[in-house]
């Protein structure tokens, strides 16, 4: 699932896992399987409500929160390596 966009999308058996995870896709738990393929039912791709009150959806949420967060940590840390002097 690309938790930016809310699309959700079916691997296929000889699907590249590290390409997905390049174009931004994560891998839904396991936990959380079933209420994926109730989502999906016989599409190969859909796109999810992110504003739903679903567990997929507070799932990605959160995700995308944790993701942001990482990123601004990132930038924070190159910003004040390069503020040193």
């Amino acid at each position: 699932m690309n938790v930016d966009t809310g699309e959700l999308i079916r691997l296929a058996m000889n699907a590249d896992i590290a390409e997905l995870i390049k174009k931004g896709f994560t891998p839904v738990p396991e936990e959380l399987q079933e209420e994926a393929n109730r989502e999906l039912g016989n599409k190969d791709s859909v796109m999810v409500d992110m504003k739903k009150n679903t567990p997929l959806a507070n799932w990605a949420n959160r995700t995308k929160a944790a993701n942001k967060k990482k990123a601004k940590n990132k930038m924070a840390r190159a910003s004040r390596r390069r503020n040193r002097k």
